[in-house]
C-alpha cells in the first residue's frame, strides 16, 4: 500500500515494433487490466519498397530504411495522438517482435538422469541451463551459413520441465531420479539491435525494453487465444519469408523458414507476365487467386504454375525439417495476410500432401485472431478496426505480458 493508501495504477502505455520480413509496423497502445483488450491508440506499417531484390544484404538494407522511416513517424504522428488520448500517458514499454529471417528461435532439451534419487536444486538448474546455452552458442558459431552473421540471444524461455517424467512448474526441493528441461533461445543480428537501441534512446530513453521472435509470440498468443496446446504447425507467412514452428506436447520445440513469401511470389509472376510488381501482388490478394492465369498466353500460363509449384516444393522441403525423427503435425495453423488466406491456404495444403502423404487440418488463424481479440461491436464501428493481425498479436501479447508470461529478455 503506497503513501496515503493510494493504490499504484496498473495502466500501461507502450510502443510497439514488429520487424517484418518486408515491413515496419509501430503502434501506441494503452493497457488496463481490468480490459479484456488493449486499446490501440496509433499504429503504421511502412512497407519496405515493393521492387526487385537480389539478395538478403539488400532486403535487410530495405527493412532498415522502414525502421527509420516508421521510428519518424512514430515520434510525429504517434506522440501526437498519445498527447491528444491522454496528455498525462507516460510511454514505460517497448515492445519488438522480428520475425524470419532475422531473427533465429532455438529450443533445446537436456535430460539429467541418476541411478539414486536426487533433490532439485537452484544450483542444478542453474549448471543444465548453462550447458544449454553453451550449445546453443556453439551450433550457431558452427554453423556456415550463421557464423558470420554477429547474432546475439535477446530472448530466453523455459519452454518445458519435467520431473521423472511429470511436468512441473517449481520443483525446487523434489526428489527426482530424472529431470528434463527444455530452453528456448531467441537470437538476432546484431546490427538490428543496434538499431533498435539507437532508436531507443533516442525518442524512448525510458522505456523498459523487450524483444522476442515473432514466431515466439505467435505461439505465446495462439495457445491461449486457440486453445492450441498440444501438437500443432505454426506457419507465419510474411512478405519475403515463410517461417514454420513445431509444436510437441505443448512446447515450441523447432523453427525453421525459407527466404520467400508473398512479396517474393509477386516478383517471379511479374517477371513472367510483364505486370506491375503491385499489380502482380493484387493477384495474390483475392478470393480467387489463380483466375489471371486464364487470361495469360499458353507460354506464360505453364511458366506461372512452375513458380507456384516451386515454392510448394521448397515449403515440403522445409516440411522435412522438425527437429525430430517425427512427420509435421498435421494439424496447422496459417497465418498470413487476411486477404490472402485463400491462397495460401492451398499452397500449404499441396505441400503438406507432398511432405507427408496425408491430409493435413488447415485452420487460417488470421480471421480468427482478428475475432478474439476484439469483443462483438456493432458493424459500423468494426469497419473501422485494424485488420493487421500481426498488430493485434503484438498488441495482445504486450497486454498478456504480465500475467501469461515469464520469457527473460536479455
Amino acid at each position: 500500500m503506497s503513501l496515503f493508501g493510494l493504490k499504484k495504477s496498473t495502466d500501461r502505455y507502450g510502443v510497439l515494433i514488429d520487424i517484418g520480413s518486408g515491413s515496419v509496423l509501430t503502434a501506441i497502445i494503452y493497457s488496463n487490466p481490468k480490459n479484456k483488450y488493449p486499446f490501440i491508440i496509433w499504429s503504421h506499417r511502412e512497407h519496405a519498397p515493393l521492387r526487385n531484390i537480389d539478395s538478403l544484404e539488400q532486403s535487410a538494407k530495405a527493412v532498415m530504411t522502414a525502421l527509420m522511416n516508421s521510428s519518424m513517424r512514430l515520434d510525429a504522428e504517434g506522440r501526437k495522438a498519445l498527447f491528444d488520448y491522454d496528455q498525462a500517458a507516460v510511454l514505460s514499454e517497448l515492445q519488438c517482435s522480428i520475425a524470419a529471417p532475422w531473427a533465429y528461435t532455438v529450443t533445446k532439451t537436456i535430460n539429467y538422469k541418476q541411478g539414486a534419487p536426487f533433490i532439485i536444486t537452484e544450483e542444478l538448474l542453474e549448471e543444465l541451463t548453462s550447458t544449454i546455452n553453451k550449445k546453443v552458442e556453439n551450433d550457431l558459431a558452427s554453423s556456415a551459413a550463421l557464423k558470420d552473421l554477429g547474432l546475439q540471444a535477446i530472448t530466453r524461455n523455459t519452454m518445458d520441465m519435467l520431473s521423472n517424467g511429470y511436468r512441473v512448474q517449481d520443483p525446487e526441493g523434489e526428489q527426482a531420479t530424472e529431470l528434463t528441461l527444455s530452453k528456448t533461445t531467441v537470437v538476432t543480428q546484431e546490427y538490428l539491435i543496434d538499431a533498435i537501441t539507437e532508436m531507443q534512446n533516442k525518442l524512448f530513453p525510458n522505456t523498459a525494453a523487450r524483444k522476442l521472435s515473432f514466431i515466439l509470440m505467435l505461439y505465446a498468443v495462439t495457445r491461449r487465444l486457440l486453445n492450441q496446446s498440444y501438437d500443432v504447425c505454426l506457419i507465419d507467412i510474411t512478405y519475403e519469408a515463410t517461417e514454420i514452428g513445431i509444436v510437441r506436447d505443448g512446447v515450441l520445440s523447432y523453427c525453421t523458414h525459407a527466404p520467400f513469401g508473398s512479396f517474393s511470389l509477386a516478383r517471379e509472376i511479374s517477371a513472367v507476365t510483364g505486370v506491375p510488381l503491385h499489380e502482380a501482388f493484387g493477384y495474390l490478394h483475392t478470393e480467387s487467386p489463380y483466375s489471371f492465369i486464364k487470361s495469360l498466353p499458353d507460354n506464360q500460363q505453364g511458366q506461372i504454375e512452375s513458380v507456384f509449384d516451386a515454392y510448394i516444393q521448397q515449403i515440403s522441403k522445409l516440411f522435412h525439417e522438425t527437429g525430430d525423427s517425427l512427420s509435421i503435425p498435421k494439424q496447422i495453423s496459417l497465418h498470413a495476410d487476411l486477404n490472402s488466406e485463400t491462397l495460401f491456404s492451398d499452397l500449404i495444403e499441396k505441400a503438406v500432401k507432398r511432405s507427408i502423404k496425408s491430409e493435413p487440418r488447415i485452420m487460417p488463424i488470421s480471421q480468427e485472431i482478428l475475432q478474439q481479440t476484439y469483443e462483438t461491436i456493432d458493424p459500423a464501428t468494426k469497419k473501422q478496426l485494424p485488420k493487421d493481425t500481426a498488430l493485434l498479436l503484438s498488441a495482445q501479447f504486450f497486454h498478456d505480458q504480465l500475467s501469461a508470461h515469464s520469457f527473460e529478455y536479455l
